[in-house]
């Protein structure tokens, strides 16, 4: 029986190598062929698998640049990437690929990268958590520099007793909050370096969950949910999210006081997933009518409206308008509105409002001037794309994906000009690019911002175990 393993394994090894010399098993990783990327990010470096040693050779208006692969690995320096990026910023560079396989034969590829004059926010936040069922277990919020490879951990829950630690949320520069459950929690409350921990439950609503802040930093507007999950019998979908009640709450972080209204309250709707426009004078959100969980969690199909919102008074209006009606066949949900004012972001699914888990989940832009959709064929692909944010000066958006394997996700980039015509999506780089397969932690709710954030892991363990907890009161 040994033996027909032994000759099975090695007449599949013969066939490899055979099939490697048509260049059939020569690939790279990640596909980082024919996209277009911010003149200021880090080295996209790959592999290159099937082969030991390759050269890279990119031709561009200013010059060509010659780069040696060992190992089946090409690391870019990072000063030799960034004066060449500089140097053809607006730009394309034309990329070749060259090796010879194991058994002699010649290798080539080319492909494009387009180096566009926009550059991205030099710093992301993620959540990383393991992909199970155990929603709180071995959770870090890290920070990553866009324009190189260093990381720092924002909050660690080994530190914090294990709590659920999630939603890091920013402005985009400034001011920025994030959740810690358990006894000792509340909400990180991060303003101009200054951290505090807030209790955002008072006496007409629970504690705040999804949220978003004004540019100017002032207002923070927040789902306050039941939320809970039940396991799914289909082989095929591994567990739904849902919210048994779901209403929406404004907080003046200036007085910690709190306002809701009728409108976006009751026992009548579920509101969720609220945004504020550029100008903060709106607040647009996902809405569906309320049915039983979770029995009608299928028949749950959240549209986008909108209700105006007084930065002056902190008042919250009382009309609601629907500005996608989502049907019996869509749901909304992810709401993130560009800084320039133009653009609205959704993630739109078959029903329910958390489609992380859903694999047909894409991204939708609407226009605001004049209401057009674009399904975004060039980003998206199947796999769920879903948790999604916006870089300061509305021309990159990071969202989640989990198209490489349907059970991790990953950071992925995509550019909108400005007409709303986005690119071919690409995996945030790494290193280490095979980082991803190696690490069994999905990146979760990426969320871009201009300056690093004033405090990390240490000081959350502190503000955790021994900071008092700020009260938010109703404003009446």
């Amino acid at each position: 029986m040994k033996r027909i393993i032994f000759l099975f394994l090695a007449a599949m090894a013969m066939a490899a190598c055979s099939n490697g010399g048509k260049g059939e098993t020569v690939s790279l990783m990640p596909d980082y062929g024919d996209i277009t990327i911010p003149c200021n990010i880090a080295p996209l470096n790959f592999r290159v698998t099937g082969v030991s040693t390759f050269d890279v050779e990119i031709k561009g208006q200013c010059a060509r640049y010659g780069f040696k692969g060992h190992r089946g690995l090409v690391c870019f320096g990072l000063k030799k990437w960034h004066r060449m990026l500089e140097a053809e910023k607006g730009g394309t560079l034309e990329v070749t690929v060259s090796a010879r396989t194991a058994t002699g034969e010649p290798f080539e590829r080319s492909f494009t990268w387009t180096v566009s004059a926009d550059s991205i926010d030099p710093y992301l936040s993620y959540r990383l958590i393991e992909p199970a069922y155990e929603v709180w277990n071995g959770i870090q919020i890290e920070e990553r520099c866009m324009e190189n490879f260093s990381t720092r951990l924002l909050g660690d829950n080994s530190r914090t007793d294990g709590c659920c630690m999630n939603c890091h949320t920013s402005n985009g520069g400034g001011t920025s909050f994030m959740h810690l459950r358990g006894s000792n929690g509340g909400t990180v409350l991060n303003r101009n370096g200054r951290i505090s921990k807030v209790n955002t439950k008072t006496e007409m609503s629970g504690g705040g969950v999804y949220g978003d802040i004004t540019a100017d930093g002032r207002y923070g507007v927040f789902t306050t949910a039941d939320i809970t999950f039940a396991m799914h019998s289909r082989p095929d979908m591994r567990m739904e999210v849902y919210d048994k009640r779901s209403d929406l709450v404004v907080i003046d972080f200036d007085s910690l006081t709190a306002s809701d209204s009728p409108a976006v309250s009751g026992a009548d709707f579920q509101e969720t997933f609220p945004c504020f426009s550029a100008s903060g004078r709106t607040i647009f959100f996902c809405r569906a009518r309320h049915l039983p969980q979770p029995d009608s969690t299928s028949s749950m199909h959240y549209d986008i409206a909108a209700v105006q919102f007084d930065p002056e008074t902190g008042r919250v209006g009382n009309d609601v308008i629907t500005l996608i009606e989502a049907g019996q066949r869509l749901s909304f949900s992810h709401l993130k509105a560009s800084p320039d004012g133009r653009w609205l972001m959704a993630t739109a699914a078959t029903y329910g409002t958390f489609p992380v888990w859903h694999k047909e989940s894409e991204l939708w832009l609407i226009d605001l001037r004049s209401g057009a959709v674009d399904i975004m064929k060039n980003a998206n692909a199947y796999g769920a794309d879903t948790y999604h944010s916006w870089s300061s000066n509305s021309r990159w958006v990071v969202f989640a994906s989990k198209r490489d394997d349907m059970v991790y996700g990953r950071p992925y980039i995509t550019h909108i000009d400005e007409n709303g015509q986005c690119s071919k999506a690409f995996v945030l780089p790494q290193r280490d690019p095979m980082l991803y397969t190696n690490t069994m932690k999905s990146f979760n709710i990426p969320e871009l911002y201009s300056s690093p954030e004033g405090y990390g892991a240490n000081e959350v363990e502190r503000l955790y175990k021994d900071a008092p907890l700020e009260q938010v009161s109703y404003r009446r």
